[in-house]
């Protein structure tokens, strides 16, 4: 199984030049928790909603005036768009990140999450269990 299998195709990018503002105002509009951050096609950071909260909530910035260069994970880890969910895995494990952006040929072409390989996992899961049952059902 592959990153290409599972991951969001519709990944949601900012230039870093954008305001936290109009950031969360996108990730409400798209309900999502993190948008890349892109220049000259570029992955240059990625920035959740939790950067947000922390940098309005705990370090009072001004989301109408803060720039998103100023808080993203700049040089995020990306993986290759054919790259098997186990190496992503072993990636996110590493790092301790829940979402990579995802790369084909050097551009963004996703996103995945752990969520995104849980739900691939468990499907294998289920998969294998029907196998089994099967199997037991026919010798039974």
């Amino acid at each position: 199984m592959t990153v290409r299998q599972f991951m969001n195709k519709n990944a949601v990018s900012l230039p870093a030049s954008a305001t936290l503002l109009e950031a969360a105002r996108k990730m409400k509009e798209k309900n999502i928790g993190s948008m890349i951050i892109e220049e000259n096609l570029k992955v240059k950071g990625i920035l959740t909603d939790r950067d947000i909260a922390f940098a309005v909530a705990a370090e009072g910035k001004n989301p109408s005036t803060t720039c998103v260069c100023d808080i993203m994970v700049h040089d995020p880890i990306t993986v290759d768009v054919d790259a098997d969910l186990d190496s992503a895995l072993r990636i996110m494990n590493r790092a301790n990140v829940r979402r990579l952006p995802v790369l084909e040929n050097g551009k963004l072409c996703g996103v995945i999450s752990s969520a995104d390989i849980a739900g691939a996992m468990k499907e294998e899961i289920n998969q294998f269990l029907a196998l089994e049952e099967s199997y037991t059902g026919a010798r039974g």
